[in-house]
């Protein structure tokens, strides 16, 4: 499932991936994009052995009418844009998976 988010003035599909427990990865021509300044962001597993370097930047995002702050990551090895749990769970949006919609309760 994909939902349409706003990242400072980027506007972007992402695909939800509610097995990333972080906030968003961003492909790089977002990270370029968002004004603030790149800091570390530690590392990101995708699987048990296979982890990579991050870089971060804290965003405002709208998703479905609501703004929240959270952090960008960029990866280079993952050239996808992805919003994880911790969108999800800071904007208190519900996933239908039976409709594949997503709703604000």
């Amino acid at each position: 499932m994909r939902v349409k988010l706003r990242v400072e003035n980027v506007e972007e599909l992402f695909l939800i991936d509610t097995g990333f427990s972080g906030d968003l990865i961003v492909k790089s021509d977002v990270f370029d994009e968002i004004s603030a300044k790149p800091s570390d962001g530690g590392e990101i597993c995708v699987a048990k052995d296979l982890c990579f370097s991050a870089l971060q930047k804290v965003v405002s995002v709208n998703i479905l009418s609501r703004q929240i702050l959270c952090r960008a990551l960029w990866v280079p090895e993952i050239e996808e844009n992805i919003v994880g749990e911790g969108v999800l769970i800071k904007a208190g949006l519900l996933l239908d998976y039976k409709n594949f919609t997503i709703s604000d309760p």
